[in-house]
């Protein structure tokens, strides 16, 4: 079960290690105020890049590839550019617009104290890993059904070890709309670590008002965005359905285990 569960999520990098690329596109993104915009997801076709705290990506493309360069962040609108444009230039300067963000109303009827939305359900034999990454096209996580309306206030992510100098991990709540998976958050939630021995639960505090229905299905997507050096990171595996998914292509697979994301939050009501 290790096996296979791993070889879903890196198998990409054994493919690309074998197209032979002749052109390599660069860029600075920034927001409509200048600031640069980092984790960036910049792609050609299956070709995946991630501009860096800086906002600058590098993407080599192999030749003949004239797909559209998309660039894409949950925060901003996705921007689209043709071949015949970039192909013409050595380096791009690029303005993501912010996206309009609604926000509904939310009276919290219970109590201050949180209560657990989604477990890690039970352990399983093996781990879900990434290996030597500085980023990847893929994530992975549960896909759940919640039995009231909720605020959520905080995720937590448990991590078996951890080989990289430093890794940051993405998390974001998609609601699952048919074969569409739709964020319910504004801004991807981002947990930095350092080199992990032994396991630990990572714990996340959400500021936004997050809102998740009753009866509704979602999907937690948990992706490696930027590591330091050589190394890996290994989540433990749970018996929960969960599923995998190429952000390039919006590809996806069911699994019937999956990493150990869990989600507690208040319950709440909409205002009538």
């Amino acid at each position: 079960m290790r096996r296979f569960i791993f070889l879903l999520i890196v198998c990409e990098f054994f493919s690309l290690a074998c197209i032979a690329a002749n052109k390599t596109i660069k860029g600075h993104i920034v927001d409509e105020f200048g600031k640069n915009v980092e984790f960036a997801s910049v792609y050609v076709d299956s070709i995946y890049a991630v501009s860096d705290k800086e906002g600058k990506f590098s993407l080599v493309v192999p030749d003949g590839m004239k797909q559209e360069l998309v660039i894409s962040h949950i925060s901003y609108q996705t921007n689209k550019i043709p071949y015949d444009v970039y192909s013409k230039k050595t380096s791009l300067q690029l303005t993501l617009k912010e996206k309009t963000c609604d926000l509904s109303d939310i009276t919290v009827v219970s109590g201050k104290k949180q209560e657990s939305i989604l477990g890690k359900g039970v352990r399983a034999p093996g781990d879900v890993a990434f290996h030597n990454v500085r980023n990847t096209k893929y994530e992975t996580g549960p896909l759940f059904v919640v039995n009231k309306d909720y605020y959520v206030k905080t995720a937590k992510l448990r991590v078996q070890k951890c080989t990289f100098a430093s890794c940051t991990i993405r998390l974001i709540i998609y609601e699952v709309k048919g074969t569409n998976f739709v964020p319910v958050q504004h801004r991807p939630l981002y947990v930095r670590l350092s080199e992990i021995s032994d396991k630990k639960d990572l714990s996340v505090w959400i500021e936004e008002p997050l809102k998740l229905e009753r009866n509704h299905k979602y999907y937690i997507g948990v992706a490696v965005m930027a590591s330091s050096g050589n190394g890996e990171i290994h989540f433990p595996a749970y018996f929960k359905k969960g599923c995998v998914r190429n952000l390039c292509t919006d590809r996806k697979k069911n699994l019937p285990v999956t990493l150990g994301v869990s989600l507690y939050g208040i319950s709440a009501k909409h205002l009538q």
